[in-house]
């Protein structure tokens, strides 16, 4: 059982964060009173940074720029902005409507993906994911272009047994980070409108976080193979193949943690971390098993006085800054306690 004070629960009741108010007494506190809640849920929109991201928009419509090739501006563009806003649970009304059309028309490839540029070419699995659950979030989960975004995911993950068009450079087969992005949109399908490629594809997901321990999947031999690309100037057939010769003489190949995963932040863009990997794991109800421990370690060696703090800051220009870094983070201190309660159950303290 993992204790925290009651004092860190009232700080994330504070009305200053509706949103994580909302979201601790609906999880956390298991609040049963449904309206209660949705009076709680009413005041979402209030939240400073979602405020400042919807004062931004331009025409009711967009971000930055209307052209297709705009969208994905890191991190001014509308996919970001209708991303960071459904990760803090913004509630729909009419500017985010009129983003969600004005994406779905401009954003969607005719495969089903969302691209950079609106073309099948640069039609991006991780983009494809945030935007299924941003999605989901404001309504749109039987909408025939939802539809056709996860069918666009089986068809490119399920379907190929886990493995996708986006294949680093390094060691690793497929993308890693990835996965816990494919994990949250799937499983924010209900249960009973989930078929089996969608289930195959949580079971995938799950599976491949357990093999590395969750963080623990950087190949140690990483770098080394990284110098070799840079200094032969490796590219297409040549890359692969030297990077299969590179597998075959060194396993098998031993992995380790990878750093970035380490640093927890809010909200994360394309990348993860694994307070987000456990997370979308507790949104599958992976239930307790050894291959975790270490990643729940982590988590609990962040604490200080049961609170969490955010680790990371975007390079790049947002239109809000939701929490500065090595501020006390009453998202990430929520998330935590979320994995947290799930694992190994929560005591609140007087």
């Amino acid at each position: 059982m993992f204790q925290v004070n009651k004092q860190v629960i009232n700080w994330l009741v504070d009305d200053d964060n509706p949103p994580v108010k909302y979201l601790t007494h609906k999880i956390l506190l298991d609040e049963k009173n449904t309206t209660r809640l949705e009076n709680l849920r009413s005041n979402i929109n209030t939240y400073q940074p979602i405020v400042e991201i919807l004062c931004n928009q331009k025409e009711n419509t967009y971000w930055y720029e209307k052209g297709k090739d705009k969208n994905y501006k890191k991190y001014l563009g509308t996919f970001w902005q209708l991303h960071f806003l459904s990760r803090m649970q913004a509630e729909k009304n009419e500017q985010i409507s009129n983003a969600c059309e004005h994406i779905f028309s401009t954003g969607q490839a005719p495969n089903g993906g969302f691209s950079m540029w609106g073309t099948n070419s640069q039609s991006i699995i991780c983009l494809t994911a945030n935007m299924v659950r941003a999605f989901i979030h404001f309504g749109y989960l039987n909408d025939e272009r939802t539809q056709k975004a996860l069918e666009y995911i089986s068809s490119n993950f399920v379907d190929t047994n886990g493995s996708f068009r986006c294949r680093p450079i390094g060691l690793l087969e497929n993308c890693y980070m990835t996965l816990p992005k494919i994990l949250f949109a799937l499983t924010a399908v209900p249960e009973q409108k989930r078929n089996a490629r969608i289930n195959k594809g949580i079971d995938l997901c799950v599976m491949r976080l357990l093999e590395n321990q969750v963080y623990l999947y950087l190949p140690e031999k990483n770098k080394e193979w990284m110098k070799i690309v840079a200094s032969q100037k490796l590219k297409g057939q040549e890359l692969v193949d030297k990077k299969n010769e590179f597998i075959a003489k060194h396993s098998p190949i031993i992995t380790k943690e990878k750093a970035g995963w380490m640093k927890f932040g809010f909200p994360l863009n394309y990348n993860s971390d694994t307070l987000d990997a456990m997370l979308s794991l507790v949104s599958a109800k992976v239930k307790h098993q050894p291959a975790l421990d270490s990643a729940l370690d982590l988590i609990k060696s962040k604490q200080k006085d049961d609170i969490w703090f955010n680790e990371k800051q975007y390079k790049s220009p947002t239109h809000t800054v939701i929490e500065p870094i090595n501020s006390k983070s009453k998202w990430l201190t929520l998330h935590a306690l979320i994995v947290l309660k799930h694992y190994m159950g929560l005591d609140i303290l007087d």
